[in-house]
């Protein structure tokens, strides 16, 4: 039998042309509830010296919509000065941004990636929701993050719905 990494699907990313009326569609036309929003960190420039992000700093960045209990939509804010208005950091298109797993260990998780010869693009820090994270590519380029929940993750404590 496999060792299973994957404890479930965390969020799916979209970047945004226009944030009113894209929590008007998911809140008001698909009943989603708005959960929280991710505040842009000061010090973000550190992170992404050069991106457009760094705009945003201090400023909101990401809504996070609950479909279900510990299911979510991420949608990301425009990005003021780039031509498609683009969301998030590396990110350079309106639309699908990333797919993100939950798993049980991501310590466990980034070594079977290593072992597999998976290029890891960020090593596991703590991301602004307060749930670890690192970041690889499928053999498509499509991004993927994998999170670890604690008990202070935003996923977890604004969960209208207790999490399992």
């Amino acid at each position: 039998m496999r060792n299973k990494l994957v404890k479930g699907i965390s969020h799916i990313a979209f970047n945004v042309a226009d944030m009113e009326r894209s929590i008007d569609f998911y809140c008001n036309v698909l009943g989603l509830d708005k959960i929280f929003e991710i505040m842009i960190p000061e010090n973000i420039a550190e992170i992404f010296p050069g991106n457009p992000i760094t705009a945003l700093a201090g400023k909101p960045g990401i809504v996070c919509l609950q479909v279900a209990p510990g299911e979510f939509i991420e949608l990301f804010y425009p990005m003021p000065d780039t031509d498609l208005h683009s969301g998030g950091p590396n990110y350079t298109r309106i639309g699908y941004v990333h797919l993100s797993l939950v798993v049980y260990d991501i310590h466990d998780t980034s070594e079977v990636m290593r072992k597999h010869g998976v290029t890891i693009d960020t090593e596991i820090s703590k991301g602004p929701d307060n749930t670890f994270q690192f970041w690889i590519k499928d053999p498509d380029g499509n991004r993927i993050e994998f999170m670890q929940y604690t008990d202070q993750s935003y996923q977890v404590v604004y969960d209208k719905a207790s999490l399992p």
